[in-house]
């Protein structure tokens, strides 16, 4: 956050996410066919997928086309307003027990209700295993600083989100200008600020 008076700049990162670690973990689980492409990252990075459930239908089609508008849902939601007004948040009809958001997708919806304890024991581990060797660092601050030393003024107001995924991916995904799908491997690794550097700088001029 931009400390001080003047137009404020916010970029926040959205790390261990348990709706989409559900999602991703239930693709790799049950075999669904939902390749990489527009919003749909690749695969979950994993040592060892679960064994799938065993369902009476292959997975194909009606699996495919329901998974991919639950994670087409997740991208899409806006953030969470803990705001009594603003009605019921969506987020719940993505949540245990009865995943409501799925009921177009009946067999989905019972894969999502009978295996999410799973997918979350999964995510719970990797999360806390992330915890023990996570060392956040100011990167985009800094480079927003940077950018502004070169511009010599402040960079206009903006808020910038990404959320972070296990997956086995190169490419980051614009959802909309200010939201974006980064693998955590992206985030992490060595060029982030190279790869961030454009968009900031759009945004500030």
């Amino acid at each position: 956050m931009h400390p001080g008076g003047g137009p404020s700049w916010q970029i926040s990162t959205d790390r261990w996410n348990q709706a989409f670690d559900w999602a991703l973990w239930i693709r790799a689980a049950e075999r669904i066919p939902v390749p990489a492409g527009g919003l749909v990252p690749g695969p979950l990075l994993i040592n060892l997928p679960p064994e799938p459930s065993g369902v009476s239908i292959p997975p194909g089609a009606a699996l495919a086309e329901g998974w991919r508008d639950w994670w087409e849902s997740l991208a899409r939601m806006p953030r969470w307003q803990p705001d009594p007004l603003a009605g019921r948040p969506p987020q719940l009809a993505y949540l245990p027990p009865d995943f409501p958001g799925l009921s177009r997708y009946p067999e989905l919806q019972r894969i999502a209700v009978d295996r999410w304890r799973e997918a979350h024991d999964w995510h719970t581990a990797r999360k806390a295993a992330g915890l023990d060797r996570y060392q956040p660092q100011p990167r985009e601050s800094l480079l927003v600083l940077e950018i502004e030393r070169e511009l010599g003024r402040r960079v206009p107001a903006f808020d910038l989100e990404f959320i972070l995924l296990p997956v086995l991916d190169e490419e980051i995904r614009e959802v909309t200008p200010t939201r974006y799908l980064v693998p955590e491997s992206v985030y992490d690794g060595p060029q982030w600020t190279d790869r961030l550097r454009p968009l900031v700088r759009h945004l500030a001029t």
